[in-house]
């Protein structure tokens, strides 16, 4: 085992044994690794010690690019007491060249219109330009870097190295520091409006994976735009990186190392931040479409919630061309999402449409996990994983929309219906129930986030594929069951129930479906939402339900109700409300107690207003239980 305290572990070569490898041309030399070799008796000069101490700080700077090059800690940069200022946290970070840069206080005022100071820091780093113009007028974009620097200070005396030499004094000490200066970048849009110019340096920085490369001995911390001096926005992510890996080609397959991609996330999430608040102080609202502020997307991050109408589920942010899907994940598994897409490219606006139609994104909505059910109650499992197609809005992309789009957002017009109408009774042809739930979850949604998604064709089961039913060969069960809006679901059944339990439920709503029951349509709808809505079915789950719906004067409460707000409202209560709700058995108790006690108009009212607003039938019955003394018995 190789013992640390007897020096490094290298294999000590004889002269002989040196000269016939450099004769094979097998040993190789570095030239920086060249060190003093001490014995006693030997006269030690000034050029052996500072070799020594080359040698170590080149040394150190090798291990220091090994352990990656970026910011480790703080450097963040902020606007300072006014506008021509700067405030740089404490922190530390690594250069290029894998010397280390320090900054143990915070610089609470860094002066950009320091002229001499800031000229002559560029002048000795050649950066100064011929002619020049002076740090208060300075305009374009610049890179805030921090450069590693050293200088001798602190006098000492110097004995003479000879008989007839005189005693002089010379600096005994040699003072590291860091240095914050302006790297000027090349825009090659300066005619171009600021926020314009951010963008596009965003999209060449990161879909490009252009831009321009700092010399190997600064650290970009930030970048800034100046006009005379004044300073318009600060970026840090633009050319900050955290350390970390910093391969070129991720895997082999020529994508952009991590660090890169976190950048973009990061640049992405403040532009958008300063880009909301722009828009809320001069009131242009926060619905708009990405391409106005942006060239280019990460493959994942936050949108505004005011992207993705709740009401008629259509988003304006993405471009049309992109498919776009909404669905909900638990907060706490939201960074796993992100960090999977993050492996993905970013989203590119400046490509054409055709270009773009491959590009699928997922809106997610985070809910906490205690009230996921809660939040998808209304929905069947096979809904709850599956995802909603968001339509796109954009402004002056009317003539793309095709024409089945425009006919479905005519569809979604909702137009009160006035009690006094003599028309004959109609049924509701709104959205679907599923629509609706996702609706109101987008409604009290606060945040939103994206993730790209891959594009490669695959199969959520392992065997089987969907067979749909001839339309000759469908009976009455199968068409109320399309009616009530649970075919697909009754068909994955067969994922999530026992064999002895689909026939028992099939036996069971097949009993209301071809029965002589009243409202028997509705109770068909109504125990099979109820079966249906379980996660894992059984025969004693299906047995449960049966017991619920086995009562005396089944389905006449629910008869007249139906005929009354039909007559009263020219309102027909379509099938899905009752497929999604579990309180049918209750309404149906309370609409025949409330005949005897009077209060059927109290009832009908209640049930009307409550759809008429979007909302279900459960609704309905807690509503008018708050003002029914008698309990449904």
């Amino acid at each position: 085992m190789f013992d640390t305290t007897r020096g490094p572990a290298r294999e000590q070569l004889e002269p002989n044994v040196v000269k016939k490898l450099e004769t094979a041309g097998t040993l190789v030399h570095d030239d920086r690794r060249l060190r003093s070799f001490f014995f006693d008796g030997r006269f030690l000069t000034a050029k052996d010690l500072t070799r020594e101490q080359t040698y170590f700080l080149t040394r150190q700077a090798d291990l220091g690019r090994g352990g990656g090059i970026g910011v480790v800690a703080g450097l963040h940069v902020e606007n300072g007491p006014d506008p021509r200022a700067l405030r740089i946290t404490a922190g530390h970070g690594v250069t290029p060249s894998g010397e280390a840069v320090v900054i143990p206080r915070d610089l609470a005022n860094v002066r950009l219109d320091d002229i001499p100071e800031i000229q002559r820091l560029d002048a000795a780093f050649g950066l100064a330009q011929i002619p020049r113009e002076t740090a208060r007028n300075r305009s374009g974009l610049y890179i805030v870097a921090l450069r590693p620097v050293e200088y001798t200070a602190n006098p000492v005396a110097s004995y003479p190295s000879s008989a007839g030499g005189t005693r002089t004094a010379q600096d005994g000490d040699i003072i590291e520091a860091t240095a914050v200066t302006l790297i000027p970048y090349p825009d090659s849009h300066a005619g171009a409006g600021y926020e314009s110019r951010r963008s596009r340096v965003a999209h060449e920085t990161f879909v490009r994976n252009g831009g321009m490369r700092p010399p190997v001995d600064a650290l970009p911390i930030a970048m800034i735009a100046l006009d005379h001096g004044v300073i318009r926005w600060i970026d840090k992510y633009l050319v900050r990186r955290e350390v970390g890996s910093e391969q070129t080609d991720f895997l082999g397959f020529s994508q952009a190392p991590r660090a890169l991609r976190e950048a973009h996330l990061l640049q992405y999430q403040q532009h958008l931040k300063e880009v909301l608040a722009d828009r809320k102080k001069s009131n242009r609202g926060e619905r708009f479409a990405a391409s106005e502020h942006f060239f280019t997307l990460p493959p994942a991050g936050p949108l505004p919630v005011a992207a993705v109408d709740p009401k008629s589920l259509t988003e304006v942010f993405f471009p049309p061309e992109v498919d776009v899907e909404l669905s909900v994940v638990p907060e706490d598994e939201l960074g796993a999402l992100l960090e999977e897409s993050l492996f993905l490219s970013p989203i590119d606006l400046t490509r054409t449409g055709e270009e773009l139609s491959s590009t699928s994104v997922l809106v997610l909505v985070p809910v906490s996990r205690q009230s996921m059910d809660q939040a998808l109650s209304t929905l069947f499992p096979a809904e709850r994983s599956a995802t909603v197609q968001l339509r796109a809005t954009a402004s002056g992309l009317v003539a793309r929309r095709q024409p089945g789009e425009a006919l479905r957002a005519l569809t979604l017009r909702r137009t009160a219906l006035a009690a006094d109408t003599t028309s004959s009774t109609t049924t509701s042809t709104g959205p679907s129930l599923a629509d609706a739930a996702w609706s109101t979850l987008l409604s009290s949604a606060t945040t939103l986030w994206y993730a790209r998604r891959r594009n490669f064709p695959y199969k959520p089961a392992a065997i089987g594929q969907t067979v749909e039913e001839p339309d000759d060969l469908e009976d009455d069960f199968t068409k109320v069951l399309r009616e009530a809006e649970l075919y697909d679901e009754f068909g994955s059944l067969p994922k999530r129930a026992t064999a002895l339990a689909i026939s028992r439920a099939y036996t069971l709503m097949r009993s209301y479906a071809e029965g002589n029951y009243a409202a028997g349509k509705q109770l068909f709808a109504g125990a099979g939402g109820e079966i249906l809505r379980q996660k894992w079915i059984n025969s004693g789950a299906v047995q449960r339900v049966q017991q619920r719906y086995t009562y005396e004067y089944r389905g006449v409460g629910l008869s007249q109700l139906l005929s009354a707000v039909a007559e009263k409202y020219q309102y027909t209560i379509a099938l899905p409300h009752f497929a999604r709700a579990s309180s049918v058995v209750e309404l149906d108790k309370y609409a025949l107690l409330a005949s005897k006690d009077g209060k059927s108009g109290l009832l009908q009212e209640t049930v009307y207003k409550s759809l008429f607003e979007g909302k279900t039938l459960d609704d309905a019955v807690a509503a008018f239980r708050k003002n029914y003394e008698h309990p449904p018995y």
